[in-house]
């Protein structure tokens, strides 16, 4: 009888590598297109708790960012791209622009994901593989 694998919970990556990865876009940009940078900005200071509102749904939390919270809004994200999304989802899409969501989108599969969303510069000390 083989044992069935368990399920395991994502977990938000450290502060300190969302903070240091925040940190690098700051510094040098990361697509060149300046609405996407803002969006993967946006939701690193987020998710590293440098501002209490989220990227899209803009309703703070009151307690620090889980795994749970990034997924959700990461679907607030991708849901503001569509036409059929609801009025206040698809109003950040059309105010910030369709590159801002999908850099926040982006941004937080990688704070929750393996190697999805986002490339580190090649000299990142953090394991990118995740279980």
């Amino acid at each position: 009888m083989s044992a069935e694998p368990q399920w395991t919970p994502k977990t938000l990556r450290s502060r300190e590598e969302l903070t240091a990865m925040a940190e690098h876009v700051e510094a040098n940009g990361y697509s060149g297109t300046g609405d996407y940078d803002r969006g993967v900005l946006a939701a690193l200071r987020w998710t590293a708790g440098r501002t209490a509102a989220p990227p899209v749904s803009g309703e703070p939390l009151g307690h620090e960012v889980t795994a749970a919270d990034a997924e959700r809004e990461q679907y607030q994200a991708y849901e503001a791209m569509s036409p059929l999304a609801e009025a206040q989802l698809r109003s950040v899409a059309i105010r910030e622009g369709h590159n801002y969501v999908t850099g926040v989108e982006n941004a937080l599969a990688w704070t929750v994901g393996g190697d999805v969303g986002l490339v580190v510069p090649a000299d990142w000390p953090w394991p990118q593989e995740r279980p």
